[in-house]
């Protein structure tokens, strides 16, 4: 499950960051061919950013790539530093709760008011829909990550399972591989 969420949330990113360079590059070439922006281009542009960053969120969170002051961490022992990295992850998970809460109240009121955008003029909820679906996913990952801590000590879960034999079998070489084999050879003589 975890994988395919991950993949989700890649595919999302990199739609949002394409459709973002397309539309910015266009608004660029209006600006400067038309002497006029694109009123379309910065009001898509936002709410795919909207988007992405809660895509990179639960990326990173996956990861555990967050950024982080670890003055304190460092000088903890394991068991302390795995306790005080499950509290930031639970309390990173309550505050994506609150944004999925918050969001979908938003995204109800936009609906019931007929809320449209200001340039497309398209429903303001569709695009208000980003924020509690973008903070779910990351959300996801954050609990996901407290689980994978509790179990293996780390937000990304079981080594053994990331870096399978077929993974580093496709990433070396046959002549590596070789070469490895040779000098491991010269060693045993």
């Amino acid at each position: 499950m975890s994988a395919i969420l991950e993949k989700i949330e890649k595919f999302v990113s990199c739609v949002c960051v394409s459709i973002m360079a397309v539309l910015v590059f266009g608004n660029v070439i209006a600006r400067f061919v038309f002497d006029h922006s694109l009123a379309v281009s910065d009001e898509m542009s936002t709410y795919l950013f909207v988007l992405m960053s809660f895509m990179g969120t639960a990326i990173a969170a996956r990861r555990g790539a967050h950024l982080g002051l670890s003055i304190v961490t460092d000088r903890l022992g394991e068991n302390a530093r795995k306790n005080v990295q499950i509290v930031m992850y639970g309390v990173s998970a309550f505050f994506c709760l609150l944004i999925v809460i918050f969001g979908v109240q938003m995204v109800v009121s936009q609906y019931t008011l007929g809320q449209e955008t200001a340039a497309m003029q398209w429903p303001e909820w569709i695009y208000g829909s980003f924020v509690p679906i973008g903070a779910c996913f990351a959300m996801i990952a954050f609990l996901q990550g407290i689980v994978n801590i509790r179990r293996y000590g780390h937000p990304q879960g079981n080594p053994q399972e990331q870096f399978s034999d077929d993974m580093i079998n496709q990433a070396v070489s046959e002549k590596t591989i070789e070469t490895l084999d040779n000098l491991t050879e010269g060693e045993d003589q």
